[in-house]
């Protein structure tokens, strides 16, 4: 008879372990992520390089320093590209250049200023 008891009590602690791990298992399995969105895997040197080859556009808000032998300068820009080959760069500082704008479309560079009215086509 008390065998039996035990034999129960074995089998029933067998059965609720095998259930706890079977549990456990799929939960840790499905609970890690796989996808490709956002910057959650690390990516190799190739795809990074393939994904922007792949850029159709982009908007950059630039703060670039300029440091020569006697000064150093500070300009803020705003770079674009869109497709087929248009670049657009616009200067929002320092006042004295402010509004000057190159733009290349793959085969003619344009300079100009809009605060002094200013066109050039190089």
């Amino acid at each position: 008879m008390k065998n039996k008891k035990l034999l129960y009590i074995i089998a029933i602690f067998f059965i609720i372990c095998v259930i706890l791990v079977t549990t456990i298992c799929f939960f840790r399995k499905n609970d890690y992520k796989t996808g490709n969105i956002g910057n959650t895997n690390i990516k190799s040197a190739e795809n990074i390089k393939e994904y922007i080859l792949k850029i159709s556009s982009y908007e950059a808000d630039i703060s670039l320093e300029v440091t020569s032998n006697k000064t150093t300068n500070k300009y803020r820009l705003i770079q674009k590209y869109a497709e087929p080959n248009i670049f657009k760069q616009e200067v929002l500082e320092p006042n004295n250049i402010k509004g000057l704008t190159t733009i290349y479309d793959g085969t003619n560079l344009k300079i100009e200023n809009s605060r002094y009215k200013f066109k050039q086509n190089i």
